[in-house]
């Protein structure tokens, strides 16, 4: 039977986290069927070796790249084998909670056609608090003054505050610019007609960007805490001024967000037409 929902899953040395994944999805309550397609980009015999408990689970394929193909390639490689009309982008530390959050999370795409992008609520698994996943469409000065001292001048921490969505009520469902891909739920149609996370991305800045072109073809991005899951609060791009000199994954945010910035220059909200 094809399954109604896919669920990519890109491993990057979190397989223990992975296999927890998984086992908490096969516990939801659904009435449809589904698939979870794992792509490892660790490029380690042994973390791909710790995804072996996942072969018992008859709906669910590991697929294990030779080398790190990057965070873009990775899930759309995971799509092109996928077969359902909804696709869900989850990140490795995900666990689903409620046994009802995945039925939720479709039956909410299904009564609102206009839904092209819907992320639920993320819980952080150290402190209990919940996961700024909201943001407003990236501006590249504010992107590198936050990660500055010059984020405490009262005029750019305003201005940080608003692109970081830090005065959002997140015990509301509402439409927003865009979602971090951590948990996406979208259609299969939209994926197909944008080709997918754009390619001139390696890890960062495809969420916004495909966020934009939802909103450019008349589907909203939603974000709907009436379903909450939970996750590991660890971000890659953590991380100031000193760190970028020390982390390889700043600077590629950085090429990123240069990137999405020449590809959306001068280009308006599409929210906002």
């Amino acid at each position: 039977m094809k399954p109604k929902a896919s669920i990519i899953i890109l491993d990057f040395f979190k397989s223990k986290r992975v296999v927890k994944n998984v086992e908490s999805l096969m516990s939801q309550k659904v009435n449809f069927p589904f698939e979870v397609i794992v792509v490892d980009n660790s490029a380690n015999p042994l973390n791909a070796k710790k995804l072996a408990p996942l072969s018992k689970f008859k709906n669910v394929k590991v697929f294990i790249n030779e080398k790190n193909i990057g965070y873009v390639q990775g899930n759309n490689r995971g799509v092109k084998r996928a077969k359902g009309e909804f696709i869900l982008i989850v990140n490795p530390d995900i666990l689903w909670g409620d046994k009802h959050n995945f039925q939720k999370l479709i039956d909410q795409m299904e009564k609102d056609e206009k839904i092209g992008v819907l992320g639920p609520q993320q819980i952080n698994d150290d402190d209990g608090s919940i996961a700024m996943t909201v943001r407003a469409f990236p501006k590249l000065t504010l992107q590198i003054a936050r990660r500055t001292k010059l984020r405490n001048l009262p005029i750019i921490r305003h201005f940080v505050a608003k692109d970081e969505c830090r005065n959002l009520d997140y015990h509301k469902a509402q439409e927003v610019d865009w979602l971090q891909s951590s948990f996406w739920v979208t259609r299969r149609k939209l994926w197909n007609k944008f080709g997918g996370l754009d390619k001139r991305y390696f890890i960062f800045m495809s969420d916004p960007d495909y966020c934009w072109k939802s909103w450019t073809s008349g589907y909203k991005v939603v974000y709907y805490p009436k379903v909450k899951v939970h996750a590991d609060g660890i971000r890659a791009s953590h991380g100031g001024i000193k760190a970028f000199f020390k982390k390889w994954i700043l600077r590629q945010h950085l090429k990123d967000a240069i990137k999405y910035r020449f590809a959306h220059f001068f280009k308006r909200n599409p929210r906002n037409k």
